[in-house]
Formats: C-alpha cells, structure tokens, sequence
C-alpha cells in the first residue's frame, strides 16, 4: 500500500509538470512523463514493455491536455485552424507507423534514439537564431505540412510526445512562424496526432501478458486518470505564463528544457 501511495504521488507531481510545460511550450508533456513512467514501471519489474506502456500512456494524457490547451489558445485567437488539420491528418498517418517501429525496437535504442533527436532540435533552434540563417525558411504549403504531419506522427507514435516538442520548433525555425502562433496550431494538431497514436497502441497492445494492471493494450488507465486530474489544470497555468513572455525568451527556454530532457532520458538507458 505505500508503494502504491508513492507512485501515486510521483504520477500526481508529474501531471503538474507535463500539464504545465504543455501549456507553456505547446508540448503534450510527453517529454516529462515518459521517462517518468518508464522509470516506474522500471523498478517495478515491468520492464519488458515499460517503454511501449510508457510511450502509450502518454500519448493518452495528452490528448484531454492537448484539448484543454487548444481551446485556451483559441479563447485567445492564437491558433489557425487549416494548417493545424492539415498536419493533424498527416500525423494520424504518421503515429500509426511509428507506433509499429515502437513495439520492435529495444528499449535502449529507443530511449537514446529520443535523447539525440532532443538534442538536434535544441541545436538547430540555436543554428536557426543566427541573424544570417534566420531568413532563410521554408514557404508553408499544404504538401510541406502533410509532409511534416507524417514525420512528426512517426515521431509521436516513437517517443509519445504529441508531436509538439517537434512541431514548435519546426514551425518557427523552418517555416519562419512566431512562437505563438506556432503554439496555437502545435496543440491542436496534438489532437488528432494523438488519437492516432492511443488507437494505435491499444490494437498492437492487444492480448499482450505481464502489462502493469489496468492496461487496455499498452495504454494504462490507472496512470493516464491520475496524470490527467494534475496536467489538465496545469495547462492553463502554462498558457496564462507563455503569452505574457517575450519571443527570444520563450525560445531561450525551451531550448534549455530540451537539452536537461535529452540528458535525462540517456541517464536512464
């Protein structure tokens, strides 16, 4: 009973994290909460499928986080609607396949594979900051943004991030968006990239034995109501703190916070 009263809390404080760095950085989370619950299910003896599971199950929290999110921004005018969709369908395609890569790879591969790609997008905010190289971007296309969809739902269906820890940064850097703008459009792409992942995990997941209890597939539901009742409400919290910041510093941030996360996660393989 106390070490479900731990977990308990650690999934609690977690939730508070994830929800508010959502909001804050038009993440889903992900980046928090899966090394969070891989290193759970870790120490639990579950770390046969803690990668798959962990990956699943945060692609789940976010999904009422990306919402809670998206709405926010909308209620603020920050989003554009075509754009997101486009990438939206784009990433449904996408997370279906990288879900697939997910369950086949080892975990180790996996855990280092998300710390360098981490990394490279932390560098490549900082490469693309530099006055000489920040004119040159990408002209926004529906061809450019189905094509990104389908990358960044590989990535989400891989790394259970949503896609926002990808599509930020890319969207300001290669296709020349302001951060908030980006934002908007970041989170409600999440939307759709994420139930194509959660769908996605819960077919591959069927009539797997020895997942942590409460599972439907790899997708946990213990787990996902828990960090759901904290990163919800965090959200707004995140949102409210990012639209009174700058753009250099919003950026500045985030690039720090990508790097202490790469670190992290490789720590942990």
């Amino acid at each position: 009973m106390e070490l479900f009263i731990v977990i308990i809390i650690i999934l609690l404080l977690c939730g508070i994290v994830a929800g508010f760095l959502a909001g804050l950085f038009g993440i889903g989370g992900g980046v928090v909460m899966v090394p969070v619950m891989f290193i759970l299910l870790d120490d639990l003896g579950y770390e046969e499928n803690a990668m798959a599971v962990a990956v699943a199950t945060s692609a789940a929290v976010i999904l009422p986080t990306a919402v809670a999110g998206a709405i926010k921004n909308f209620s603020g005018k920050q989003i554009t609607w075509w754009p997101a969709l486009v990438l939206g369908i784009g990433g449904i395609l996408g997370s279906m396949a990288g879900s697939t890569l997910s369950v086949l790879i080892p975990s180790q591969v996996h855990i280092l594979a998300f710390s360098g790609f981490l990394i490279f997008m932390a560098l490549w905010m900082i490469i693309k900051q530099c006055r000489y190289l920040s004119a040159y971007t990408i002209r926004e296309s529906d061809f450019i943004l189905i094509i990104l969809g389908i990358g960044v739902g590989v990535a989400s269906g891989l790394f259970g991030i949503g896609g926002g820890v990808i599509l930020t940064p890319v969207l300001t850097s290669i296709l020349g968006m302001n951060i908030h703008k980006s934002i908007g459009i970041s989170l409600t792409a999440m939307v759709l990239i994420a139930s194509g992942t959660v769908v996605s995990y819960i077919v591959l997941g069927w009539g797997v034995t020895g997942l942590f209890p409460f599972s439907i597939g790899y997708v946990n539901l213990l787990f996902v109501l828990v960090l759901v009742l904290t990163s919800v409400p965090a959200v707004r919290l995140g949102v409210k703190t990012g639209s009174t910041m700058s753009d250099k510093k919003l950026q500045t941030l985030f690039i720090g916070m990508l790097i202490l996360l790469a670190i992290r996660m490789a720590l942990s393989a």
